[in-house]
């Protein structure tokens, strides 16, 4: 694993809109999209998050998101239509992983990018 907490084989994609760096890479069949939040300020993790999640279209893809603390506000707005894994990463940070839930995460609506307030 590289110091950014993806692997070193991990390409640049290149994501409209994106206001940090997102990466992808395959393991065992499963295409990751991962990108790191960890220093930004909202409402980037919830907008980087959700344009993420745009690209979460098949079972065979899963989305990593680094944050420094659980996003509330995103979760609140999409875990219905997700399996959501949460780990901790050294220094505090943490780690959700998106995963494609067949029959709602088609259903979900990604247009409103940041939270109402």
């Amino acid at each position: 694993m590289t110091s950014n907490s993806f692997p070193s084989d991990a390409t640049l994609l290149h994501v409209n809109n994106a206001t940090v760096p997102f990466f992808t890479y395959f393991q065992e069949g499963i295409e990751f999209i991962s990108f790191d939040t960890s220093t930004c300020v909202p409402p980037e993790p919830m907008v980087n998050a959700m344009i993420a999640l745009e690209l979460l279209d098949a079972p065979t893809k899963k989305v990593v998101m680094i944050n420094h603390r659980s996003p509330v506000g995103l979760l609140a707005k999409v875990q219905p239509f997700y399996d959501i894994e949460v780990s901790e990463l050294d220094g505090g940070k943490l780690q959700l992983i998106f995963s494609y839930k067949e029959g709602m995460s088609d259903k979900v609506d990604l247009s409103q990018k940041q939270c109402a307030g």
